[in-house]
């Protein structure tokens, strides 16, 4: 608190200019000793309540924007479309209950297990084969700051 009682004591006073009266030397008060801010507690709780704030907006708003997206997307799924779990199990849905699928795992046909719907991850189908799934293309190299010598490097 030593820090704070300093800035307080040596903040700058403000003088009038010219437009002022002749001879009037009045100062006005620093803003730091009036209203809000004269009391140090009222900063670190003003600090707090701007930290709270960062924090909504960096941790919770993007996970409840998820989470909403999540569930619209659980929302979509219907009879007949193959799943994949939140523990990697693919399967194809069978049945819609209020509170779960009735998923079919395996390829036996008989497997028939109900399974919540929050635990859901995404439709999807399992790659049965031993081929690596086609890459999507690689985007363009963006020129740098220092494109000639990149261009030089390149032709090479």
């Amino acid at each position: 608190m030593p820090l704070v009682s300093f800035l307080l004591e040596t903040s700058t006073t403000i003088v009038p200019g010219a437009t002022a009266a002749a001879g009037a030397a009045e100062t006005v008060a620093p803003v730091a000793q009036t209203g809000m801010f004269s009391n140090p507690v009222t900063l670190v709780v003003g600090y707090c309540v701007l930290l709270v704030v960062v924090m909504y907006f960096f941790s919770v708003r993007p996970n409840r924007k998820r989470e909403k997206a999540m569930q619209d997307m659980r929302s979509q799924i219907a009879v007949g479309d193959g799943i994949i779990t939140n523990h990697g199990f693919f399967g194809t849905v069978v049945d819609i209950t209020y509170e779960s699928f009735i998923i079919e795992f395996g390829m036996n046909k008989g497997i028939r297990i109900p399974v919540l719907k929050g635990e859901v991850f995404g439709k999807r189908e399992p790659n049965l084969s031993n081929e690596a799934p086609p890459q999507p293309p690689a985007p363009e190299k963006k020129k740098g700051l220092f494109s000639k010598k990149e261009e030089k490097e390149e032709k090479k």
